[in-house]
């Protein structure tokens, strides 16, 4: 079966790949994950940008052996810790967190050659503008989104659109370059206001 790559990330009502933080809890750790936790065991590579990496790399390697930490938060720091990491950056030299590799080609390339070997699927787990490279050249096979209910009004975008105020076509049709469709697979309400949505690649 040929692997497939997930995009799992967060994003805000109005399109910002941003976790807003709120007063409690943030996205009901102690209660449920509907992105992560399903798929613990059906990911084996994760894809980051290098300034999510650098995030990612001070936090979760810790939080298994942090007292204070919830059950999804031990769980997910030995699943990453697990898991092949592949950084891409051009700076990075020698990345500290276990598992982890740094690739410097395209992404395209990169992901070919995992897609070359046998393995579970790939997941990008953070960095916007590796996202849209992704998303622009076909790659992604599912999006697994939390959107938070905040229009937060600035940030980075998790999706990358072009400016034509002179469009002059009242709808894009399919087949247009930047469209991409994709089909429900599943849409939910969470506890915390947010909703999961879960889409598959219509190709």
């Amino acid at each position: 079966m040929t692997r497939k790559v997930l995009m799992i990330m967060f994003m805000t009502l109005d399109g910002q790949a941003q976790f807003p933080v709120y007063d409690g809890p943030p996205y009901t750790l102690d209660v449920e994950d509907p992105m992560w936790t399903p798929r613990f065991h059906s990911i084996d590579t994760i894809l980051l940008g290098a300034n999510s990496y650098s995030k990612w790399a001070a936090y979760w390697p810790k939080m298994k052996d942090n007292p204070k930490a919830v059950p999804f938060q031990r769980e997910f720091s030995r699943f990453a810790d697990r898991v092949e990491k592949v950084v891409f950056s051009q700076s990075l030299q020698k990345p500290a967190w276990v598992n982890t590799r740094v690739a410097r080609g395209p992404p395209a390339d990169e992901i070919a050659a995992l897609k070359s070997k046998k393995g579970k699927d790939i997941a990008l787990g953070g960095g916007p503008r590796l996202a849209q490279s992704l998303l622009a050249a076909d790659l992604v096979d599912e999006l697994l989104i939390a959107m938070s209910p905040s229009l937060v009004g600035r940030g980075k975008p998790l999706f990358r659109t072009t400016d034509e105020p002179d469009f002059p076509e009242d709808g894009i049709p399919p087949g247009a370059p930047g469209r991409h469709d994709f089909l429900l697979v599943e849409a939910r309400g969470l506890p915390d206001s947010q909703v999961f949505l879960h889409y598959a690649l219509n190709r």
